[in-house]
């Protein structure tokens, strides 16, 4: 924008015009400049907010990531730890007759728990507890009960002597020794976890009538149980109203007191 010359007749109007003019550029570029501080100033805040968002985004993904993996090592653990719980052991327990009988169990400390008994070969008795703390194994060839215990202990329980209401005493090696066949005591059977039924032909020697005998494994009582007897006589499973028996081919029900029900 030129300068008027001061000898023109419109010198001071066109001054004033051009200051005008001045003004507005002035002005313009003023507003211009406001404008793209403005919007540089806008753009740089954005990539500032969308970086803070994607480090936010990262740390978030990072702290999912962490604590998913976190949880699967715990699951991994836990599931390990159940595993070495339910790890199965065993026992072996040897019989009269030189056979090997195994005792597996699960569990640790105060959880382990009989699951089953074996033969290594032929066929045994036995019995599991209900609380599945205590076995009972019965030996065969040397007619004996033997108890054992959730640490693998065992004991003899067989009743080794019998004495009549006469104060005759009658001694299990005696009695088979002399009489081979004679029943001193088979099948035993956990009425509860205090207490057992077993087989035998006592009280009577010169009788083929069998009996049902009740031991308490804590103190070692054996007692005969009247109502029940026949020539053959069977101990089954354990029921709500007791454990089975079924003697001459009548079933009877029969609990750790000695009562009997049909």
């Amino acid at each position: 924008m030129g300068k008027p010359s001061i000898f023109s007749k419109d010198y001071g109007k066109k001054m004033r015009q051009r200051r005008r003019n001045v003004i507005i550029l002035v002005v313009a570029c003023l507003l211009v400049i406001t404008l793209c501080v403005i919007y540089i100033r806008g753009a740089f805040k954005d990539v500032v907010n969308t970086k803070n968002a994607k480090v936010n985004n990262s740390a978030v993904d990072k702290q999912t990531t962490d604590n998913n993996k976190n949880a699967s090592q715990s699951s991994n653990k836990a599931e390990t730890k159940e595993k070495d719980t339910k790890k199965e052991n065993s026992y072996k327990i040897q019989l009269s007759d030189g056979r090997d009988i195994t005792l597996t169990y699960e569990g640790d400390s105060s959880n382990k728990v009989f699951k089953s008994v074996a033969a290594a070969s032929g066929d045994v008795a036995y019995d599991i507890n209900p609380s599945h703390k205590n076995v009972i194994l019965f030996d065969n060839a040397a007619q004996s009960i033997l108890l054992i215990d959730i640490e693998g202990n065992k004991q003899d329980i067989t009743n080794q002597q019998y004495v009549s209401t006469s104060g005759e005493v009658i001694q299990k090696s005696s009695q088979i020794a002399s009489n081979p066949s004679y029943i001193w005591c088979s099948s035993p059977k956990f009425l509860d976890d205090g207490n057992i039924a077993y087989i035998s032909q006592l009280p009577w020697i010169g009788k083929t009538a069998k009996y049902v005998w009740i031991e308490n494994i804590q103190d070692k009582s054996h007692v005969m149980v009247q109502s029940v007897q026949g020539e053959n006589i069977q101990l089954g499973e354990l029921t709500e109203k007791g454990l089975t028996v079924i003697a001459d081919g009548t079933t009877f029900y029969m609990t750790a007191s000695g009562s009997v029900s049909q």
